[in-house]
């Protein structure tokens, strides 16, 4: 990553090349020298990027409530805001020495790290910004493909609804788990941040108060798509007698949706869904992320995701990763291969105890696995859906941490390629 600070305000070196600033045109590979990282996979957002200050200068509010432990979700919730407030105005006060325009501002980050998100910026004026000396990186805004795209759907499988309800089965990845636990009175949740949750699903205890409950594209959190929901009730499908349950039966799930019922999302909106979770959580909570990413250079540097993911985990919120579903090492993948406290990458394995064909592996960056396979779970109108992925996989992870209120046991271990793969379970 490019040290911002060391860059003259008269004249940007890269290579061999000089670019002076009397020039009217910016050179592309002058503008990709002050950007970092560059992932290999993913469509850039043309004009858009993520800004990050130096911590030095405007700390973030989980650095500044470290010393303190909330038990009340308002409380962290209320000291959060005016944290918050009082970094923004530092924040636009910064901007204010660039004489940068406002208006170009997209969102604030300040609960794992003081930055923004910038759109329409024209390459003069992202190389003005460069110049700022609080200014610690730039990064290019990306699209992350929507996660219903790399699921695999089960032959002849419809989409459920209320019309097919059945008595409650114990799906195989439930099982797989060690079977499942009663947190229908748990004071800790579960974030879900992907494409929404059905939010009055009958098997489903969805936290709906909008102070939590968000959607960060417009809209409600509401799901149109399906794979949110059925994340969600891997996790924490209610034990009452119908339909299916999920490990951590009946935990409150809270939907941050950041993608449509199609399309991608920009990583911009996904980082706002993170700081909304470091806003609003308290020690217990855990984060699902069952996301695609890219193959790139997240994880050898410094980046936005490492950086609110690593604060996460250290401030005790702990985060369920799915590994991916593209056959490779997940140490390719961010932000699968991001290692940390209380990070848990996860692979597939199959009902039956197979390492599934299509997950992602490698034990230097993979912690556990879990059934992702064949997985039966809730859906959209009230309905059910079998289909498979590590998406699948992930939140029952998820569900494990948040009965356990802490790390995964094991049980036992799937072999693939050489390496061993500790099965996640709540209970031996």
């Amino acid at each position: 990553m490019k040290n911002l600070k060391s860059l003259s305000a008269c004249v940007l070196l890269t290579g061999l090349l000089f670019t002076s600033c009397q020039d009217d045109k910016v050179e592309n590979d002058v503008v990709e020298s002050i950007v970092s990282p560059i992932e290999i996979e993913g469509e850039i957002v043309q004009g858009s990027y993520i800004i990050m200050f130096d911590d030095k200068q405007i700390k973030s509010t989980s650095e500044q409530l470290v010393n303190k432990s909330f038990t009340d979700r308002a409380s962290k919730a209320k000291s959060s805001r005016e944290l918050a407030g009082e970094s923004i105005k530092k924040i636009n006060a910064t901007l204010s020495v660039s004489d940068f325009d406002m208006n170009k501002v997209s969102a604030y980050y300040t609960s794992q790290f003081a930055g923004i998100s910038v759109k329409d910026l024209s390459d003069q004026e992202l190389v003005e910004l460069s110049k700022n000396p609080s200014v610690a990186s730039i990064h290019y805004d990306q699209i992350v493909p929507n996660p219903i795209d790399d699921v695999i759907e089960e032959e002849g499988d419809t989409k459920g609804s209320v019309a097919n309800k059945f008595a409650q089965q114990t799906p195989c990845g439930i099982q797989n788990a060690g079977g499942f636990v009663d947190s229908s009175g748990a004071d800790s949740w579960i974030w879900i941040i992907d494409t929404g949750i059905d939010l009055d699903h009958p098997d489903l205890n969805v936290v709906t108060n909008t102070d939590y409950a968000r959607s960060f594209i417009g809209g409600t959190p509401d799901d149109c798509n399906g794979h949110g929901t059925h994340v969600a009730g891997s996790a924490a499908a209610i034990n009452n007698g119908e339909g299916v349950v999920g490990v951590s039966a009946g935990a409150p799930v809270v939907p941050l949706r950041v993608f449509g019922c199609s399309g991608g999302a920009s990583s911009s909106s996904i980082l706002s869904a993170l700081n909304h979770v470091g806003a609003n959580d308290i020690a217990g909570d855990v984060v699902n992320m069952s996301l695609g990413g890219f193959a790139g250079s997240q994880c050898a540097t410094s980046s936005p995701y490492r950086s609110v993911l690593l604060s996460l985990g250290n401030s005790n919120t702990r985060i369920a990763l799915a590994a991916g579903n593209s056959s490779r090492d997940a140490s390719t993948d961010s932000p699968a291969c991001i290692n940390g406290t209380n990070i848990y990458t996860v692979s597939s394995m199959t009902c039956t105890g197979g390492f599934s064909s299509f997950s992602n592996y490698g034990r230097s960056t993979v912690d556990v696995i879990a059934t992702g396979s064949s997985v039966t779970s809730t859906w959209l109108n009230g309905g059910y859906r079998t289909i498979s992925g590590t998406s699948m996989a992930s939140p029952h992870v998820a569900g494990i941490l948040h009965a356990r209120n802490g790390a995964p046991l094991t049980a036992g271990s799937i072999s693939f390629r050489g390496e061993s793969y500790p099965v996640a379970v709540v209970r031996n």
